[in-house]
């Protein structure tokens, strides 16, 4: 009986053994099965001015670029990915919504293209939705990291164009544009500010400080307002005329900062070692959401001038202070892409690589000995730049990489454009696309994962301002490439760019008007160089794509626009951010690389 005893007892030890056997098992299994299926993270990186010509993958054998080959190797190379308009803010509206810039009213019909100040209450209306924003809605953590260029605030310290408010969890960049004013030291060129110094907004700033104290005269003369008033009246004149008047001399100070989230961090920013900043925190917000769906956008404030480099990158290219930044930009995706591979996340992240727009070829050296000298991205074989209708500015380098479907060393040249980030991404988390609006980016997994060709845009258009100046279309699912050109920029004699205006315009005396519209196969000629004959078929192809232009402007409903003079340029000095009032200048602790 005590035998019996004993073999139950062991019988019941083995049981119990088992039983936690199993089940460790099935832990064991069930993590597995979790970390499989784990939502994917989202990795974009947009590089500002960076052209066609300038990546090794994209034809350049000059400038080094390794770790952007890599992303080509490992994944697919689109040859045909177009921004809807070649400018920054418009351009970068889009990618963000999957939109087009017009309908969040970042298409004006001045010659402004962008936001002149930090103290402007320009920018991408809230009412916008981001993918980040669809991806918060998912459970995703995410951040920005670099340039913005979207807008600051909207009234009194509002914040509400920052990333913060647009689905963002965690911001660190430049609100504003990188420009000549940031430069240190100054490389030479004659600045925006500078040139505004000199201009008749000298006369403009003296005739607005005589209305001002007029008024305030008058309002004391005819009791209005009584001494007190008057007095503040006064000094809040003197005040704004002032800040108006040294505004061009301390431009540095309030265009070029940093910010971290709402606050201010340094002021103004210290170029040289930005990519390492930027490099920096892009690899810490890696390694500490490694456990969590993650969206990170990684927005360079390079290529674009002025022109910096980390003292390592300095001289090491073949082509100047312009290569020594695209290969320590090559450097920076390098480094993010092995923070990946550190934590176990290549598998499992989507990645994206593209630029704004064109490079900017009106961008060349004023300083001496260096006269001349490329400052702007290259296109290669496409024609044009930044600012203009032509494929140099509107054809844009891109990759994808994400191993579980995208195959690898894959090339897609029919049309896509950034507006179908938004839509891919949403497909891929598994996330809600929003259905309140218009979404002109189309989703692109099929093409990407190699299970279909078929092209996803129908029509493309090419915007200039709020004007269409042309339109890419694919007649047939296997067919040729048209493209339809209505308006084309004047150049400056003998060259593909407008160095008298710096940037090409989109309007009045600065445009020819084309009457047939020029048509061009890009199949065939990808360099635009020979407009199709005037035959029956070409006429045909012109009626579609005005067809198609004409359906699509009656689609789009007016908005406020945020380009307007008193919006994007209109400087408010009690908007301005600025670390340490009156002085308004700091500096990031513990950044000396």
């Amino acid at each position: 009986m005590l035998r019996n005893c004993y073999i139950s007892s062991q019988t019941m030890k083995l049981a119990s053994c088992t039983t936690a056997l199993f089940l460790l098992t099935v832990l064991v299994l069930a993590k597995d099965d979790v970390s499989t299926t784990k939502k994917p993270n989202f990795l974009i990186f947009l590089v500002d001015d960076l052209g066609m010509g300038d990546v090794g993958c994209f034809g350049n054998d000059t400038i080094r670029t390794p770790n952007i080959d890599r992303l080509a190797s490992e994944g697919v190379k689109l040859t045909h990915n177009m921004v809807p308009a070649p400018t920054c803010t418009p351009s970068r509206a889009a990618l963000l919504t999957g939109r087009y810039p017009i309908r969040a009213g970042l298409a004006s019909k001045t010659v402004n293209t962008m936001f002149g100040c930090n103290a402007c209450t320009g920018g991408m209306p809230p009412y916008e939705i981001t993918f980040a924003e669809v991806l918060k809605e998912a459970g995703y953590e995410t951040a920005y990291l670099g340039k913005w260029h979207l807008g600051i605030h909207s009234s009194y310290q509002d914040y509400a164009y920052l990333p913060n408010n647009q689905g963002f969890d965690y911001y660190y960049g430049m609100p504003f544009t990188k420009i000549n004013e940031c430069a240190d030291p100054p490389n030479g060129r004659s600045s925006v500010m500078q040139l505004m110094r000199i201009s008749k907004l000298i006369y403009y700033w003296a005739t607005l400080t005589v209305v001002l104290y007029s008024f305030v005269f008058v309002s004391k003369w005819f009791n209005i307002v009584g001494f007190r008033g008057s007095l503040i009246m006064f000094v809040s004149v003197t005040l704004f005329s002032y800040l108006l008047l040294k505004y061009p001399e301390s431009s540095q100070r309030f265009l070029c900062i940093l910010m971290k989230n709402h606050e201010v961090v340094e002021q103004p920013i210290r170029l040289e070692n930005m990519t390492v900043r930027f490099t920096n925190q892009a690899t810490s917000f890696i390694r500490e959401n490694k456990e969590k769906p993650f969206l990170l956008m990684m927005a360079y404030v390079k290529v674009h001038t002025a022109l910096f480099t980390s003292k390592q990158f300095a001289g090491v290219s073949r082509h100047g202070q312009y290569g020594d930044n695209v290969e320590e930009m090559d450097w920076s995706v390098g480094k993010i892409l092995d923070a990946l591979d550190q934590n176990g996340l290549k598998d499992n992240t989507f990645v994206y690589f593209t630029s704004d727009h064109g490079g900017h070829i009106e961008e060349v050296a004023v300083e001496k000995g260096r006269e001349g000298e490329r400052e702007g991205g290259w296109n290669g074989i496409y024609k044009g730049g930044k600012s203009q209708v032509w494929e140099g500015g509107v054809r844009v380098p891109t990759v994808a990489r994400y191993p579980p479907s995208i195959p690898s060393n894959t090339v897609i040249s029919v049309p896509t454009s950034t507006m179908d980030i938004l839509p891919t991404i949403a497909k891929i988390a598994g996330a809600k696309v929003p259905d309140d609006r218009i979404i002109d980016g189309r989703e692109m997994t099929g093409m990407l994962f190699g299970k279909d060709k078929i092209a996803v845009h129908d029509f493309f258009f090419i915007y200039c301002g709020p004007w269409i100046h042309g339109v890419t279309f694919r007649p047939d699912e296997e067919g040729i490439v048209y493209k339809v050109i209505f308006t084309t920029p004047k150049w400056t004699q003998g060259t593909q760019a407008c160095f008298h205006t710096w940037l090409c315009q989109c309007k009045g005396r600065f445009v020819d008007q084309h009457d047939p519209p020029l048509v061009f196969d890009l199949t065939n000629d990808p360099g635009e160089h020979h407009p199709l004959k005037l035959t029956g078929e070409t006429k045909a192809l012109i009626q579609k794509a005005k067809a198609a232009r004409d359906r699509h402007e009656k689609a789009v409903e007016p908005v406020t626009d945020q380009f307007s003079l008193y919006r994007s340029v209109l400087f408010r000095p009690w908007l301005q951010p600025c670390c340490n009032f009156p002085y308004c200048s700091c500096k990031e602790d513990n950044t000396d690389m």
